[in-house]
């Protein structure tokens, strides 16, 4: 009947040292798989090292040839068999993590099965303290080729502007040490002297001023001696916005014209505020609106609404469309009380129509 083998518990030990061969002590007991111990017979043993994963790069791997005692204990010392391939004494162990694989042939030869791999919990530490002996230990002492470090200041080469001396002449190593205040026109410095600042003259003259200004472009006199005729005035009538003293006018924008893509476009805009308003009798003003730019076929629908800075929440008859046309509509506006309405209410309150046309 064929036997298997079946390692069921484990134990590493270290054995090294200066004078003995490094080694990793490695016991197992073999049992076939109804759990019987395989006492007092030949095994073939392969060890192999991986490095990192349980599946990863070979670092080293051996043969052994042992018995199994009465009990069926197998005792070899890892770095110690027929070396396979890799060197023992250059693993690094403290560069990774490392797993020991395990195959065994029952029959003590060299047809090995597979019987598992595990991970190394613990590193070898004796391996690790050998691989690391020669690094710093973190004591200065234990430094070779020691440098001088100088333990008093006399020891310094004064070339660099430091005092060496810590008595000065004075024999006060303080008393260098001053505040500046200034008191009204007075600065003084602790331990020493005031100045008297009122002697200078901060303060520039009328024609250093203007020398100043001039230099930099700035006006330094009205040529036709008025400060004020600079200061001009924006109006706005229908469509045209003008500026006073000979500013010139624009022509606003056209209203936005938006073609939705079949026989009906829309167009909207807004009018200025306050702009425009004229009287229609003695309690109504009226705001013809130009839509000339909507380019209109036929007369569209309109619809309004009102704006403005104030009071125009008392007004009706601002959504109610007069007039309309392919190129304007009107609209009229009175107050709700019948009182007279004026142009200048809607200049006052910055009254504005927002518009929009549908139509073709």
């Amino acid at each position: 009947m064929k036997k298997y083998l079946l390692i069921c518990s484990v134990a590493l030990a270290m054995n090294v040292n200066a004078q003995a061969t490094e080694g990793i002590n490695y016991q197992a007991v073999v049992r076939d798989l109804t759990g019987a111990i395989i006492a007092n017979s030949p095994i073939g043993l392969k060890l192999v090292i991986r490095q990192t994963t349980a599946t990863g790069t070979i670092v080293y791997s051996e043969s052994f040839a042992p018995f199994s005692n009465d009990f069926g204990l197998v005792n070899v010392v890892l770095g110690q068999g027929t070396v396979i391939s890799g060197s023992f004494p250059t693993i690094n162990w403290g560069a990774d993590a490392y797993f020991i694989e395990v195959s065994a042939d029952v029959a003590g030869g060299t047809s090995y099965s597979l019987l598992g791999t595990q991970k190394m919990m613990s590193v070898p530490y004796a391996l690790y303290a050998k691989t690391s002996g020669n690094q710093f230990s973190g004591d200065y002492n234990d430094l070779t080729n020691q440098p001088s470090i100088p333990t008093a200041t006399s020891q310094l080469t004064n070339d660099t502007g430091f005092i060496t001396n810590p008595n000065d002449a004075d024999a006060d190593p303080t008393n260098e040490i001053q505040t500046l205040q200034l008191m009204g026109t007075g600065l003084s410095i602790s331990g020493a002297n005031t100045v008297d600042l009122s002697s200078i003259d901060t303060q520039l003259s009328e024609a250093q001023v203007d020398a100043y200004v001039a230099n930099n472009g700035y006006l330094t006199t009205e040529v036709d001696g008025s400060i004020t005729n600079e200061l001009q005035t924006l109006s706005v009538s229908g469509n045209n916005i003008t500026l006073s003293n000979g500013g010139g006018t624009i022509a606003a924008p056209a209203p936005v014209l938006n073609n939705t893509g079949g026989r009906i476009s829309i167009c909207s805009g807004n009018t200025a505020g306050g702009a425009g308003w004229t009287v229609y009798d003695a309690t109504t003003i009226r705001l013809i609106v130009s839509t000339a730019g909507c380019a209109y076929t036929a007369t569209p629908r309109y619809f309004t609404s009102i704006g403005g800075l104030g009071s125009h929440f008392e007004l009706i008859g601002a959504d109610a469309i007069y007039s309309p046309s392919t190129t304007s509509f009107t609209v009229y506006v009175k107050k709700r009380d019948g009182t007279a309405l004026v142009p200048a209410d809607a200049v006052a309150g910055s009254w504005y129509l927002n518009w929009q046309g549908i139509g073709n």
